[in-house]
């Protein structure tokens, strides 16, 4: 029962943050427009690590292990985050 929860918590938490991204790709940029470094647009893996660490410690505390919980978000979140900066370099939202 708890796994299917997080699951289902961890599946909509994803849902949501990429309904903004979802969002900015129907309206191309504009002429004349030179996209700003990817340190502006996405947070570094360090960042993603905490926030994911975080997370994590919440949800492992619910389920009676925060330790385990913090240590399996941060490397989530460091990993998502770099994924995203990769992403955005090569569709050219960043340089």
């Amino acid at each position: 029962m708890p796994r299917s929860r997080i699951l289902l918590l961890s599946g909509a938490t994803l849902t949501f943050l990429n309904i903004s991204v979802v969002t900015q790709a129907q309206y191309p940029p504009s002429q004349g427009y030179y996209p700003p470094p990817c340190q502006a647009v996405t947070p570094g893996p360090v960042r993603g690590a905490a926030r994911g660490a975080a997370g994590g410690a919440m949800i492992g505390a619910i389920s009676g292990n925060a330790g385990r919980g913090a240590a399996i978000g941060a490397t989530f979140g460091g990993v998502r985050n770099a994924v995203r900066r990769g992403s955005a370099r090569s569709a050219g939202a960043c340089y």
